[in-house]
């Protein structure tokens, strides 16, 4: 029988969470407990054929992913981190962009099914939440990745997007900032909503009253970002920072920022969240919040070798933590 990470798991005495975190080369385990996952996994045997040659209830070896807009720089190095992990069990990955159409999101399903998947990766809205809710009802093995749904059904790997966004209104607070903008991409998506939660929280608890020009939503762009950053400064002249829920709309708060002749961060401290490769080529570089994308993508492929391995469905979250990365863009005042 094939050596499973939940055998590795029993063996070291530490949870499959722990084993996964391991094999990805997460830098928060311990080093005595990664050396012990580490002999097990040697004395084991474990190995990506020994996987693959243990899935016998699923043949064909290639896995699904499903993506709302590939043109979102969050989700290539995720995709890539699903790729890398998918070789690793001797997986092949077929991807399909959705572009935020939730018809298009039923068809992949279907076509992906069509192709006889192993299992399915998605990252859905709430819009499709019937979608998901028949994968499992048919014990189809399926990970949503990267979006949380607060109904979600499926096992689930996600951040923490209120701790991450309080994390990044409590660094500009602590700063000395009390006139602080939100640039979110609004209710409507989850992230938005969580990140919103976020900064709202980080506000009541020092005591900063939110006034309600100072929350601006608009889509995922850098076009938008500029915009909405345009109508926040337009209406307060106190702001002193600005949260922006994704890098690339912070890149439009950097243009609407420098149109006025005011520059950053000594008039206008920005920081965004994500961690995208551009980030830290902005000028000044973006101060922001590292969401290790990467990571998530291979501890989806993890959580989606299980769901094939089990019997039924797991229906597991796991909830990453993210990290602030200080930069060049923020400053004490």
């Amino acid at each position: 029988m094939a050596v499973t990470i939940k055998d590795i798991a029993k063996n070291a005495g530490v949870s499959v969470t722990t084993v996964s975190r391991v094999l990805n080369g997460k830098p928060d385990v311990n080093i005595e407990t990664e050396n012990r996952v580490q002999e097990v996994i040697k004395n084991l045997g474990y190995s990506p054929n020994s996987v693959a040659r243990g899935l016998v209830l699923r043949k064909t070896n290639v896995i699904g992913f499903v993506v709302p807009d590939i043109m979102n720089p969050n989700f290539p190095e995720l995709a890539r981190g699903v790729m890398e992990r998918a070789e690793h069990y001797g997986y092949s990955v077929i991807f399909v962009d959705t572009n935020h159409d939730s018809k298009v999101e039923k068809k992949a399903i279907k076509l992906l099914r069509s192709n006889q998947v192993d299992g399915i990766i998605v990252s859905f809205t709430e819009a499709n939440q019937d979608e998901l809710v028949k994968l499992k009802k048919e014990s189809f093995p399926s990970v949503q990745v990267y979006r949380k749904s607060p109904h979600s059904v499926l096992s689930t790997i996600a951040i923490d997007n209120v701790a991450s966004a309080y994390r990044a209104v409590k660094f500009l607070i602590k700063s000395g900032h009390t006139h602080i903008g939100h640039i979110t991409t609004g209710e409507k998506t989850q992230s938005g909503l969580e990140r919103l939660q976020g900064y709202r929280k980080a506000m009541k608890e020092a005591g900063i009253p939110v006034e309600d020009s100072w929350i601006q939503s608009c889509p995922h762009s850098a076009e938008d970002g500029e915009k909405a950053a345009d109508r926040l400064l337009n209406a307060d002249g106190r702001i002193t920072a600005v949260f922006s829920s994704h890098d690339l709309m912070a890149v439009g708060v950097y243009e609407s920022v420098y149109k006025r002749g005011l520059s950053i961060p000594a008039d206008i401290s920005v920081i965004g969240h994500d961690d995208i490769g551009i980030s830290k080529y902005l000028r000044p570089k973006l101060t922001t919040i590292k969401t290790f994308k990467k990571n998530l993508g291979k501890a989806a492929v993890d959580l989606l070798i299980e769901e094939i391995q089990s019997e039924s469905p797991m229906n597991r979250e796991e909830i990453f933590q993210t990290e602030l990365v200080v930069r060049d863009s923020t400053r004490a005042i």
